[in-house]
């Protein structure tokens, strides 16, 4: 079960973050707060990865309030990343949850762990890839919908790199996730 509020120094951040908003606020976040914060992944971000900001006039505040450089940053040593580009399935704004409710101006809504993971096949790094096969072993991810989730939400509408490169990267993830398996499904 996920737990009721992010751990130090997120909650505190969040909460005087929350304090010094007008209005409603929602973000969507990706990233390794997501997986740390939200799924449980036991490692450290500095950032918070947000993807959308509804309203989205309200991102040039939430970075003046809470981006790199800022009070709340330099207090807290976090701070939230409006990313703005990133490659998210079609689909994913259906799947949200709302995550770590307490506030009533920051609502914090995670992607779905399949979507999560395939936001983080464009940068692939180590880090990336230890979120995945984390994601995969604690049961949050199977094979057969994130490959899916990747030939009907993802792959037709990659930005930046050929889809070669997401398919070639998408074949070592499932490997090192799931290495006794086998399907006759596609080149994955």
């Amino acid at each position: 079960m996920p737990p009721a509020s992010p751990f130090e120094p997120w909650l505190s951040f969040l909460t005087e973050l929350d304090a010094q908003l007008a209005e409603p606020v929602d973000l969507h976040c990706i990233g390794g707060f997501v997986v740390s914060q939200h799924y449980g992944f036991g490692r450290e971000t500095a950032d918070l990865d947000v993807f959308t900001v509804i309203p989205r006039e309200a991102a040039e505040r939430i970075v003046q309030l809470a981006g790199r450089g800022s009070a709340l940053q330099k207090k807290h040593r976090v701070y939230i990343d409006h990313v703005g580009v990133a490659n998210c399935p079609a689909n994913y704004g259906e799947r949200l949850a709302r995550v770590f409710p307490a506030w009533s101006k920051v609502r914090l809504w995670a992607l779905e762990p399949h979507d999560l993971a395939l936001t983080k096949l464009e940068r692939s790094n180590e880090r990336d890839i230890r979120d995945v096969i984390f994601l995969a072993q604690a049961g949050l991810i199977n094979r057969d919908t994130l490959v899916s989730r990747f030939e009907t939400e993802l792959e037709p509408y990659i930005t930046g790199r050929t889809p070669t490169w997401h398919q070639t990267t998408l074949k070592m993830w499932i490997e090192a996730c799931w290495p006794d398996r086998r399907s006759g499904r596609g080149s994955f």
